[in-house]
């Protein structure tokens, strides 16, 4: 079995799911345990990204509601803190959240640049309150594999690698729908997002497998909702990371 990265991050709200998506908790509380723990999941990227190959990444999971937005959002704040300059894009065209997050309206986003009606520069946001560029997903559209494939995506995203030191993409799960699978040959690798007791474990060893045998580079894998209070750390609900070349027992 892989050895475990000895942290873990606090759940927000005793391990239910986070509607409030823009309390960003890094920001509001930046001495808390779950910050600390934040910032030793860079410091593991950093180390991944010796390197600096790893500028497009991108964040999935197994099933929906397992934590995802809430944990770009708190990483990109965090990321934005320490000098980086980060864009996140909302790649869920099916499900949009990071609209939420930047407490903008999900509209002039990616499929409105993509399809002609607007600008780059009117597609790109800039949050003054956490100090990060973003992209909404934008209007709704049934040709979501289409937009996914285009290669005004393809251009877009080499455009913002040479402007941005992260381009982080919030995109859906893999077993859902199948855009995870489409997104990946754009991002440099991924972060998997995991809740604890969501899905079962085989259902999970299936997605990253999926995405393994695509050929994507799987950076790390976040556990997430897990229930401390009876084990040494007495954390309560949290999170924990483990590394991304390690091979683990699911």
């Amino acid at each position: 079995m892989a050895k475990k990265n000895n942290f873990s991050i606090d759940r927000l709200i005793n391990g239910e799911r986070v509607e409030k998506y823009d309390y960003i908790i890094t920001q509001q509380d930046p001495l808390s345990f779950v910050t600390e723990s934040f910032q030793k999941v860079i410091i593991n990227l950093d180390y991944a990204n010796v390197d600096k190959n790893l500028k497009v990444i991108q964040f999935t999971s197994t099933l929906p509601s397992e934590g995802k937005s809430t944990f770009v959002s708190n990483l990109s704040y965090l990321l934005g803190q320490r000098g980086k300059k980060v864009i996140v894009i909302d790649l869920d065209l099916r499900k949009p959240k990071m609209n939420r997050v930047f407490n903008a309206p999900n509209k002039n986003g990616l499929t409105d640049y993509l399809s002609g009606k607007i600008t780059l520069d009117k597609a790109i946001n800039h949050s003054d309150d956490l100090g990060i560029d973003f992209i909404t997903a934008g209007e709704k559209t049934s040709a979501i594999i289409n937009v996914l494939e285009a290669q005004k995506l393809k251009d877009l995203i080499s455009n913002l690698r040479e402007t941005y030191d992260y381009v982080l993409l919030d995109t859906p799960p893999v077993i859902a729908v199948s855009d995870a699978l489409y997104i990946s040959k754009i991002a440099d690798g991924i972060i998997f997002i995991v809740a604890q007791g969501k899905a079962k474990k085989t259902v999970v060893k299936d997605a990253i497998s999926s995405l393994k045998n695509h050929g994507v580079n799987v950076i790390g894998m976040v556990l997430t909702q897990v229930d401390l209070k009876s084990s040494a750390y007495g954390y309560g609900q949290s999170y924990s990371y483990y590394s991304s070349d390690e091979d683990r027992d699911l």
